[in-house]
């Protein structure tokens, strides 16, 4: 490859068009190709040292990865492990690429840590044995702040640098949850989004976006040197509130005082605690202070009982009620919000509309012109509103496909940006090329000699072989060796990046409370419940499998007739099960803690047993005394003693 490539539409985004093929590390001088990255240096002299071509075919398909995100609420974490080969281009208005394995949504009560969550996905329940993703990116209800977050209603701390070091990942990235809904806005088709004006979108302008549910989110978008959108987080929702009313008309000024004193007396009230779920709540209360002649007993009530449910007042939002009335201030107040983030960042690329209340009352608020009339009601600046494209997003799952679609983009930065300082502690004298036969010397001195054995048969299998190995045909080899050896290198620190420090819980952000409406708590319980039932099924799965015969209860063992012949297994959590063929069901014969305290004894019954390959189990009673023994038979004197130990050592370390 004797040329630079230039920037062109193809490749800096675009409808249709590819946004990156393998990705740019931050921070990064590196020049883009389509199927690798040089570095300036390597530019600067590939026309003349490359013996031959590297091969453009693509990447073998062993260079797939694994690949994990989640989505971490007030509540529940949702764990999604993907495949993903490195080189996938990144379609705009279409999801990132990967196949998903395995989706599980856990209950945060149930463990005393994300850790905790996250180990229990990747060592039992994804489904792939030795599951080990190279990247991983966490979108949390909370404020990240340096790779570290206070989230959930558990108030958990997370540190991307710990999950990093206990799950041997590469990379790990925590950000907003509104962050991934912003990046899952890239992955919007134009059938996904109901437009609500006029405005065209404009290539490579910021991108907005916000989102009313439980709380009020926000974040924008704007490109990088290579064309590729990066999202950051917004926390304008905890600015002031700002009452309007026409005239003489103070009913939102009322409204303000009315929550300063049902708020402990605070100074100020944020636009949070009026656009959102919780806000529709407050604007009913307020109305229900204000015109007490016009409250319905039934609906108050049930209001009272669920004081934090939005959907109350949904339901019951009838023409000329005080629900309706609450949902039309509140329309009027989300309609100026995003009013005020179309003037702060003219997002000429789309201000796209989301979030759970949004999608609620979506229908409401097409057919009611509170939204709109306030969104345009800016003055002089109102026609700046009007030229912002308006987007309703249609669907709720943008935090998911943000979420994949930032893993995705961090697996081929961290590919690249581990790859690139490899191949340049090999190139010792700047060459931008190495010899094959000096990699083993070369890895030996830079202290990556581990390395050596992987990559070498990555290199032993590359279609074109040469005597000066460019970076593109090392990034391919490199890609290819599996996770284990790449998530052990050791890279001196990037002087250009400071050293993080773990910060004091008090330094940290508090989580808000979510998930307290009456649908959320229904919907955490029957979460709990499925989780029961899957760890039930989990640790009843057999470990250790065969037939076995037991003898009955006082019965002559030197008779057939005294032997029954049942399946018998232990399982992942040490128990011991059998199959009762007479009633077609599982049935526990002992838990694992009654193994490990158990007699287990080659049993020589004598010669009038008809069965040769015996042994025995003796349980022990409450008091802790020996119980008389139960007899078992193997197939053979192999099976006995296979038997034998995995009933004294399966329990112990399930145990």
């Amino acid at each position: 490859h004797g040329h630079v490539p230039q920037e062109t539409p193809s490749n800096v985004g675009g409808h249709g068009s590819p946004v990156s093929s393998v990705g740019m590390s931050r921070g990064s001088s590196k020049m883009v190709h389509r199927g690798g990255f040089y570095s300036k240096r390597t530019v600067k002299n590939i026309g003349s040292v490359m013996s031959r071509q590297a091969t453009n075919d693509g990447l073998p398909p062993q260079a797939a990865k694994l690949v994990m995100s989640a989505d971490c609420g007030g509540t529940t974490t949702r764990l999604m492990l993907y495949k993903v080969a490195p080189d996938a281009p990144i379609m705009r208005h279409q999801q990132a690429p990967g196949e998903l394995l395995k989706e599980i949504k856990y209950p945060n009560i149930m463990f005393n840590s994300l850790m905790e969550i996250v180990k229990v996905f990747l060592n039992s329940d994804c489904g792939v044995p030795n599951a080990r993703p190279i990247v991983a990116v966490f979108a949390l209800a909370g404020v990240v702040i340096d790779g570290q977050c206070r989230f959930t209603n558990l108030d958990w701390i997370v540190n991307a640098k710990e999950l990093e070091k206990e799950l041997r990942i590469t990379r790990v990235e925590l950000i907003n949850d509104f962050v991934a809904q912003g990046y899952g806005m890239l992955t919007l088709d134009v059938d996904e989004v109901t437009p609500l004006n006029g405005g065209k979108a404009r290539h490579g302008a910021p991108i907005g976006c916000i989102g009313a549910g439980t709380g009020l989110g926000g974040c924008f978008l704007v490109p990088d040197a290579t064309g590729e959108y990066r999202c950051f987080p917004s926390e304008g929702a905890h600015g002031e509130f700002a009452p309007r009313g026409a005239g003489s008309d103070e009913l939102q000024l009322d409204m303000l005082r009315f929550l300063k004193v049902k708020l402990a007396g605070w100074n100020r009230i944020s636009v949070e605690r009026v656009v959102s779920g919780t806000g529709i709540c407050n604007i009913y209360e307020f109305l229900a202070y204000k015109f007490p002649h016009e409250v319905d007993p039934d609906v108050h009530k049930e209001h009272q009982n669920h004081k934090t449910d939005a959907g109350i007042i949904v339901k019951n939002a009838l023409p000329g009620t005080l629900c309706e009335k609450a949902l039309k201030i509140f329309a009027g107040c989300y309609g100026a919000a995003v009013g005020n983030m179309a003037l702060t960042l003219q997002p000429f690329g789309g201000l796209y509309v989301t979030g759970g209340v949004t999608k609620r009352i979506k229908e409401w608020m097409l057919k009611d012109g509170a939204f709109m009339e306030a969104y345009r009601d800016k003055g002089r600046l109102s026609p700046i509103c009007d030229q912002v494209p308006l987007l309703l997003v249609n669907g709720d799952d943008m935090g998911q496909r943000g979420a994949h679609l930032r893993a995705v983009r961090l697996l081929k930065e961290a590919l690249d940006e581990q790859a690139h300082r490899l191949f340049e502690e090999m190139d010792t004298f700047g060459q931008g090329w190495i010899s094959p036969e000096d990699i083993e010397a070369r890895l030996k001195a830079c202290g990556k000699l581990s390395l050596y054995q992987p990559l070498q048969v990555q290199l032993n299998a590359l279609p074109d072989k040469c005597d000066a190995l460019c970076f593109e045909q090392f990034f391919q080899a490199y890609c290819c060796v599996p996770t284990d050896s790449l998530a052990d290198l050791k890279f001196d620190p990037d002087p250009d990046e400071a050293p993080s420090e773990t910060l004091s819980k008090t330094a940290l952000v508090r989580p808000p409370n979510r998930g307290n409406s009456e649908a959320a708590r229904l919907e955490l319980a029957e979460l709990c419940k499925k989780y029961d039932e899957l760890r039930a099924e989990y640790e009843n799965q057999p470990m250790f499998k065969t037939l076995l015969f037991i003898c009955k209860a006082g019965a002559d063992c030197s008779k057939e007739d005294a032997w029954l012949e049942r399946e018998y297994w232990l399982t992942k959590s040490g128990a011991f099960l059998y199959f009762d063929p007479d009633h077609k069901m599982t049935r526990i014969f002992c838990q694992g803690k009654d193994l490990v305290q158990a007699g287990i004894t080659e049993a020589t019954p004598g010669q009038s047993c008809c069965k040769p390959f015996c042994f025995e189990l003796r349980l022990r009673d409450a008091e802790g005394h020996l119980q008389d023994p139960t007899l078992f038979a193997a197939s053979s004197s192999a099976a006995r003693a296979l038997w034998m130990e995995q009933l004294e050592e399966l329990p112990k370390n399930a145990n």
